[in-house]
């Protein structure tokens, strides 16, 4: 799967970010609360429903650099879950899976 790719929404009340690989919107960061460092809020979130099981993450963080390291750590734990695998290219890769033995 490609590299997570932020996208700030100009037109939106709070800073607010969409996640996207390739053309898969993968979740959200948005700042919930503004102000001193100290004070801060942001909430991520990650909705995939690929496949019969959806695939929800979500939670509020006191900077933006958390909630990245959290989105992005919801992301390497999905394409694990999923069978998938980082590649070179922009293409997703499927783990090989061993062909049972008779």
């Amino acid at each position: 799967m490609a590299k997570l790719v932020y996208t700030r929404l100009q037109d939106h009340p709070h800073e607010t970010y969409i996640a996207t690989s390739g053309s898969l919107i993968v979740g959200r960061i948005d700042c919930i609360f503004a102000g001193p460092a100290a004070a801060e809020k942001w909430m991520w979130g990650m909705q995939l429903d690929i496949g019969a099981t959806p695939y929800r993450r979500g939670g509020t963080v006191g900077s933006q650099e958390e909630a990245v390291d959290a989105l992005e750590a919801a992301w390497s734990s999905w394409k694990s879950w999923a069978g998938l695998q980082d590649s070179n290219g922009t293409q997703p890769t499927v783990a090989s899976i061993a062909a049972p033995t008779t």
